[in-house]
């Protein structure tokens, strides 16, 4: 019995809402283009989210005046959008600035290149005295200063850095007769 009341209720809350889109839509469109500077296609999206807003409402009383009902929903809609747009340019200006995160430039080919540098460092690593190498690990990996270093190790911070730009020297070397920079 509630559906035989619901069905032409809900009939009329369709053509209703229904003429006040073919009353509105357009004079909307115009409206978010203009003032916003949005595409005809994002206009449209908008509008279709101010008449999603609006149809709970269009059989109740609580709106008084439609057309300005749906204007404040267009004029919140675009607001929310510009800002969305906002948000994506922000990111992207980030992302060009940052390299790591650049997710589309971290392809196969890249990845492939990256594991040979790898691999050839790490060759050429190990073909190193031990003490070098530790010593080169400990100023690039760990972030150690010469100064540190040299406590830790006791030696001089000249010596240290001797040992570290040998072990550089040799990696540069290596990589430039394999092809590399």
């Amino acid at each position: 019995m509630l559906q035989a009341w619901a069905s032409p209720l809900a009939a009329d809350n369709n053509r209703a809402l229904s003429a006040y889109y073919r009353e509105h839509q357009q004079e909307l469109c115009r409206y978010a283009t203009s003032k916003f500077g949005l595409t005809p296609a994002e206009a449209e999206d908008v509008v279709q989210a101010a008449f999603a807003r609006f149809a709970p409402l269009a059989d109740t009383d609580e709106v008084e005046n439609v057309r300005a009902f749906l204007y404040r929903a267009v004029n919140n809609a675009s607001i929310d959008l510009l800002r969305r747009h906002q948000v994506r340019r922000s990111f992207a200006q980030s992302v060009e600035g940052d390299p790591e995160r650049e997710i589309d430039s971290v392809g196969p080919e890249r990845i492939a290149v990256g594991r040979q540098l790898l691999g050839l460092i790490s060759r050429t690593l190990w073909k190193m005295p031990h003490k070098r190498r530790r010593l080169l690990l400990m100023n690039r990996v760990d972030g150690l200063s010469y100064a540190e270093i040299a406590r830790r190790e006791g030696l001089s911070a000249t010596v240290v850095k001797k040992h570290v730009a040998k072990a550089l020297a040799a990696c540069q070397a290596e990589l430039r007769a394999n092809g590399g920079e």
